[in-house]
């Protein structure tokens, strides 16, 4: 049986029908629709150099066509951009992803998709679907239309809202309807050999955790054999639409985890943290030790430390670390951790407005995760492998008025990070600018400053741009970490005003925002000012009471994208290319 349910939602297309629209779905050609036609006005479409505007295509909203004229452009360097980007630490939207990976399978360049999909974290599921979907809507505008002409026609009186949405439907479909490409039999094939390499732990997690209906909607597009398809788990495709898990399967004893089976089940399967986190307070400190011991990765165990802790887990990560495990969070995300860790054993708490408790003694109980010493050397080899050109100089500003621990503590690490890297001069600022003791140059360094440095005063952070403007120091990009609140002057200025002057007199460096809000939906203060004034600042925005680091290796990816040697970086990568190593290169970039 192939992919039960294929009539439903087809348009009544079953193995003879060819409801694609007879022998022409399947020879590729994107049949034109007889309905409204494709709608140029609604969003006329930057025009796009793939030689000069490669970086657009992965971080802005660009559509399906212009992904396929970029690849028809230059292949080779538009694959080599995507590699380039990701290996920086720039995360790909995931619109991109989906046209991408659409635009390759219209040009019938399987090579390309493959490359894309071997990583499973960029190109999953969801990706994989609604790249088929975008393919297949010429198919869902004829079934629509049809549906449409058949009520039209037909005797009985038809609700106007009923034609309605369908004419709402086939207008949107026309409207992100691509130009080329059809989900055709060749295509379908190469999803299917595709799924066939998905495991038994990776099915069972997509059951246990994700929805059913993506699964189901692709199978329905491309056929999935239930058992020829899903060699590692031959049940899945059929649990997918209703039927049962097997008898004793883990699936099938863990679909209904409770307060009360949640230790007993951990001990019988390996259950992932994540599906079990909703039942932390029932959990044991033996339930805790073997989650882990059997999660695959030393990084979910770090990640989630602050719930999972006690001695059993301390003792389990400390044989595993000695064990030689490797720790792969992102930069940001691991010194953030460890500053975690290092708070935790000097017994200093974490509160929605950050770290600081002025004048507390500060000495660690080494009872308390005794790992974290056999951390720093990890953390330090990653530190010292960071290799991104940016152009110095650099200035992090930090925002040390009161309630702003988390900003010191940011700053703090993306001055760690950089100056691995570049030059790069840390200041902060209340009412005045402040000079740290130190910028901090290794991993201790970077921890120690973050606590020590203390909130407090008030808000005027062009106080730490007027030193540059008043000696006329160049600096080639100012990261300002602040809530962009601003309540003071320096010298008769606020920092859009003073910033105005250093651009016209002293240099036009670049501005990033490290913005801390409560409501991710704040437009913040200052940089609609800077807007407002024509600059375009970039901004990267973090939640106030648990703000993500690991957006910080996407800000430093960002501002690797906009320097001279990001184009070297490419051309280097393309000659590998060209050179019939594009598996590897994607394979070597790790994306």
């Amino acid at each position: 049986m192939r992919g039960r349910g294929r009539g439903r939602g087809r348009g009544g297309r079953g193995r003879g029908g060819r409801g694609r629209g007879s022998s022409r779905g399947r020879g590729g050609r994107n049949t034109r629709s007889q309905s409204k036609p494709r709608e140029e006005t609604t969003t006329t479409p930057k025009e796009l150099n793939i030689e000069t505007d490669v970086t657009s295509y992965f971080v802005g909203n660009v559509s399906a066509d212009q992904h396929y004229e970029g690849q028809q452009q230059n292949r080779d360097r538009y694959a080599a951009a995507m590699a380039v980007l990701q290996n920086n630490g720039v995360d790909i939207v995931q619109n991109a992803r989906i046209r991408a990976l659409a635009a390759a399978w219209a040009r019938h360049d399987y090579e390309l998709a493959n490359a894309f999909l071997q990583n499973k974290d960029n190109f999953g599921l969801l990706e994989v679907l609604k790249a088929v979907t975008l393919l297949d809507s010429g198919r869902q505008i004829r079934v629509l239309e049809k549906k449409m002409k058949r009520l039209q026609t037909s005797a009985g009186k038809v609700k106007p809202t009923t034609i309605g949405k369908l004419k709402s439907d086939i207008d949107n479909l026309n409207k992100h309807k691509p130009l080329h490409g059809t989900a055709s039999g060749a295509i379908c094939k190469h999803v299917r050999s595709w799924v066939k390499h998905f495991t038994k732990d990776e099915l069972e997690f997509y059951a246990l955790h994700f929805p059913k209906d993506p699964w189901t909607k692709l199978a329905d597009i491309c056929h999935f054999h239930p058992k020829q398809d899903f060699p590692a788990l031959d049940w899945f495709l059929e649990y997918c639409y209703g039927g049962p898990a097997p008898e004793g399967s883990m699936v099938q004893r863990c679909c209904n985890v409770t307060a009360e089976n949640v230790n007993s089940l951990i001990q019988e399967f390996p259950i992932p943290y994540t599906h079990v986190k909703l039942h932390l307070t029932a959990l044991t400190n033996e339930s805790k030790a073997r989650i882990a011991s059997y999660e695959k990765k030393l990084d979910t165990v770090i990640w989630w430390y602050d719930e999972l802790k006690c001695t059993e887990v301390d003792e389990v990560i400390t044989r595993r670390v000695q064990a030689g495990e490797e720790i792969t969070l992102p930069n940001g995300k691991l010194l953030e951790r460890l500053l975690a860790i290092k708070m935790y054993r000097e017994g200093l708490q974490q509160n929605s407005y950050g770290y600081g408790e002025n004048g507390k003694e500060r000495k660690p109980d080494e009872t308390k995760a005794p790992f974290f010493k056999e951390l720093l050397p990890l953390g330090q080899k990653k530190m010292d492998a960071i290799s991104l050109s940016l152009e110095s100089p650099i200035v992090v500003i930090g925002d040390a008025s009161g309630s702003m621990q988390v900003a010191i503590r940011t700053s703090s690490i993306i001055a760690g990070l950089l100056t691995a890297i570049c030059q790069a001069q840390l200041v902060f600022f209340n009412t005045e600018n402040i000079v740290p003791p130190y910028v901090p140059k290794n991993i201790e360094e970077v921890l120690n400053l973050a606590v020590e440095m203390q909130a407090g005063g008030g808000t005027t952070p062009a106080a730490s741009l007027w030193p540059f403007y008043e000696k006329k120091e160049v600096v080639k990009t100012f990261i300002i970490v602040t809530d962009e609140e601003e309540n003071g002057q320096s010298h008769g200025d606020n920092f859009n005003g003073l910033y105005q002057k250093y651009h016209d007199e002293v240099y036009p460096a670049k501005l990033v925002f490290v913005s801390f809000f409560h409501n991710q939906n704040s437009r913040g203060d200052m940089v609609p000012k800077l807007e407002a004034n024509g600059h375009k600042p970039m901004r990267f925005i973090f939640d106030f009471a648990r703000p993500d680091l690991t957006k910080l290796d996407k800000m430093f990816g960002m501002l690797v994208s906009g320097t001279t040697n990001f184009d070297d970086e490419i051309r280097q990568v393309q000659l590998d290319i060209k050179s019939g190593r594009l598996a590897k290169v994607f394979e070597k970039m790790e994306i």
